[in-house]
Order: C-alpha cells, then sequence, then structure tokens
C-alpha cells in the first residue's frame, strides 16, 4: 500500500485527472526504496528531518536554541554546516542538467529504467504533495515530489506549502507536476547486501529526463536542484 493510500481513500472524477497515489506505487516500483513517508507539511515531521540531519553531520543546531524547537523553524540554508552550505550554493547556481534535445518518450523512459531501479534501495522515499511560486509569474505550481534525500524536502518546505492542502487540490483534478528525485546512491543491493556507508551529503552524478512534454521530470544528483525544479510551473 503506499503513503497516499495509507491517507485516504478518496477518490475524484476527471477524464484528464492524474491519480497522485497510481504516480506513487509506480514509482516505488522503479527507485524500490525501504520505506515510503508522506510529508504532511507538520511542525513534528519537520523537527524530526532536522534532528536526522543534525546527527547525520549535514545541519547544525543554531546557537543557543533548542534543536527541535528553533532550530527547526529556521531555513535550511541557516541549518546546513558551512561545507555542505558552500556546496548547495554551489549546486543550485549549476544548471539541473539538461534534456536530451529532440529525445522522445520512449527513449527517455529507458534511460530512466536504467538510470534510477532500484537508485532508493536503503533509503526512505519521501512524497511531497507542494505548491510553490511559479517561476514565470503564472500562479503557484502544483505539484508531486518523490524523493530519497531529506534535505530536498527541507528545501522545497522552505520554498511554499506542502502537505495535506497541496494534495487536496491534486486529488480534486487540478493539473499538476510530477518530479522524482535521486541521489543515486543506493545503500544496499538488490539482494540486500550493503553497498556503501551513507553519508552526510550523498550525491551521485547528475541527470534530468522529461517526460510528456515536461509534466513528468526525472532528476538524479544533489539535492540543491530540486526546489528550482518545483517552480518551473504546473503540467501542461
Amino acid at each position: 500500500m503506499t503513503a497516499l493510500a495509507l491517507r485516504s481513500d478518496a477518490t475524484t472524477t476527471g477524464a484528464e485527472r492524474r491519480d497522485p497515489r497510481t504516480w506513487e506505487a509506480a514509482v516505488r516500483r522503479v527507485v524500490r526504496a525501504d520505506r515510503v513517508e508522506l510529508v504532511d507539511g507538520s511542525t513534528a515531521q519537520r523537527h524530526r528531518l532536522v534532528a536526522a540531519g543534525v546527527r547525520s553531520g549535514a545541519l547544525q543546531a543554531v546557537a543557543g536554541s533548542r534543536l527541535t524547537r528553533d532550530s527547526s523553524s529556521r531555513p535550511l540554508g541557516d541549518l546546513l554546516v558551512p561545507e555542505h552550505r558552500a556546496r548547495w550554493e554551489a549546486d543550485a547556481a549549476a544548471a539541473p542538467g539538461a534534456p536530451r534535445p529532440g529525445a522522445d518518450d520512449a527513449s527517455v523512459l529507458a534511460e530512466v529504467m536504467a538510470r534510477f531501479s532500484g537508485a532508493a534501495r536503503g533509503r526512505t522515499l519521501w512524497v511531497v504533495p507542494f505548491a510553490t511560486p511559479s517561476g514565470g509569474g503564472a500562479g503557484p505550481a502544483l505539484g508531486m515530489l518523490a524523493t530519497d534525500s531529506p534535505l530536498a524536502v527541507l528545501a522545497l518546505q522552505d520554498r511554499g506549502e506542502v502537505g495535506a492542502a497541496a494534495l487536496a487540490r491534486t486529488e480534486a483534478g487540478e493539473p499538476w507536476t510530477a518530479l522524482v528525485h535521486s541521489v543515486g546512491l543506493p545503500l544496499v543491493d538488490e539482494h540486500g547486501h550493503a553497498l556503501r556507508d551513507d553519508v552526510a551529503w550523498p550525491s551521485g552524478q547528475r541527470w534530468r529526463g522529461e517526460l510528456r512534454g515536461g509534466a513528468e521530470v526525472w532528476c538524479c544528483g544533489s539535492p540543491a536542484v530540486v526546489s528550482g525544479l518545483a517552480a518551473r510551473g504546473t503540467d501542461r
């Protein structure tokens, strides 16, 4: 059962509507994450994400603050340790990877399968309904993000609204953009054997592919590219 199915069994009508639960299930079959969790936008969940980041060495508690209260209310840029803040800024400024010119959906999908099959093994897949300011100024960009990076979740929370309200809009039939991101470094193989230890800043080779005219984007590598992609616009 998917994280979205666990949340609700509600359905909506509409011939053009995409079901976010069906999409999530399809992503899970590809990336093979060990666990899946819906990002609900709650303060308690953000506390957990920040606390885990501090334990991993990616984040730091703000001086003089109590971790589970004051620190988690700060933006990600304030919480990243200096080394990772510099990497985040460099990665965010760089291009997120360019789709191959003239590639059709069949060829892009074949590359998606090659790059993402089992990419999240040993990790948690975070499913994030979001509404962020659109870079084109045409209104909020509505979408769903599936990522195996907690840092990408925190960054997207800083950009706009995540959780129940955005999810309700997708379930009501509004058009939305599908984003899938992986750091590209699975922790275990298909047999459960360890491949590598996790690190504070996991980031594999950068790549981006677009399907359905850009309505579905798959990207891997640095989590810093996710918030920029989320602001590009809503499903056409």
